[in-house]
Parts: structure tokens; C-alpha cells; sequence
């Protein structure tokens, strides 16, 4: 889950990356297998507390109520529940996995990676990440909104 990068100055550093579905499981979504779904199509994953949480924000659903987890999970981080994903949900519970994990901004590269940036990461990161992605197919994503990950409504003040 993460890269050696070098910076512009030589510093080798480590940058939070998601580029597989393997990657997700230390952010509590754990790919389990595809023989799970009838049409071979959906991954089934086990959840632990954030991945719920992670999913919850990623679908705009609060107090998702999933399925019974189908293993147990460690004793510390224990799995609440499981989902069958699609392949084309990897990038947007990547952005919010990274996101709910403390980085306060996500650059999305066109093949599909999403690399998470921390605060405490050099100033020089997105100038590197750009020199070594291209700035085609990559996109910036962050908690900009009105109500952090949501809009607030302009004429009722709603958010949810």
C-alpha cells in the first residue's frame, strides 16, 4: 500500500497508494474471492468498523446494513459485515478509503491507481507525482465541499 518515491531534492519517502483491490484490506475492505457472485462478475469483501464507515461515505449511505461478515477478522479489528462489489467501484472507495485514512487530498491516475496524500508530506509530492504520471487522466479529489464530503442545500440548508 505504499511506494518509494524519490523527490526533486532525493529524499526517498513512502506515498499511500491504492492500486488494487489487495491494497484495500489494510483500510479494512478485504477482497475475498469472485466465485461468490453467479455471474462471475462482483468481488465478495469482508468489512471490518472503517471499511463500513469507508463504504457508508463512498455510496452516501449512513448506517449501511450489510450481510454477515464470512470470517472473523482479527481480534483487534474484527469484520461487522460483507459486500459484493463490482470492479468499477475500486476507484471510488479507494479515493474514500484514502481519505477516511487521514490524507487530505487523493490524485487519481488514468490507469486506475489512486495515491493518497498525507499532511505531514512534503511540499514537493503532486509536483512529483505529476513529473512521473503526466498530467493526463489525473485528477484531484478532497473533501471541498460545503459540509466537508457533502453540499449543503442553498435554499433549505440541508445536507443530507
Amino acid at each position: 500500500m505504499r511506494f518509494k518515491v524519490f523527490s526533486r531534492f532525493g529524499r526517498r519517502r513512502s506515498l499511500k497508494a491504492i492500486v488494487r483491490w489487495d491494497d484495500l484490506t489494510a483500510l479494512g475492505i478485504e477482497p475475498l474471492t469472485g466465485e461468490a457472485c453467479g455471474l462471475m462478475y462482483r468481488i465478495l469483501c469482508d468489512v471490518t468498523e472503517h471499511g463500513k464507515h469507508v463504504l457508508e461515505k463512498c455510496l452516501g449511505i449512513p448506517r449501511l446494513a450489510l450481510p454477515s461478515p464470512w470470517n472473523r477478522g482479527g481480534d483487534s479489528d474484527p469484520h461487522v459485515g460483507s459486500i459484493m462489489l463490482a470492479p468499477e467501484m475500486f476507484v471510488p472507495i479507494a479515493v474514500f478509503a484514502l481519505l477516511e485514512s487521514g490524507c487530505t487530498e487523493v490524485w487519481k491516475v488514468k490507469d486506475g491507481g489512486c495515491f493518497g496524500i498525507e499532511p505531514d508530506d512534503p511540499l514537493d509530492t503532486v509536483p512529483t507525482l505529476k513529473r512521473f504520471h503526466g498530467t493526463e487522466g489525473l485528477r484531484r479529489l478532497a473533501y471541498q465541499g460545503t459540509a466537508g464530503h457533502r453540499n449543503i442545500h442553498v435554499m433549505s440548508g440541508r445536507v443530507q
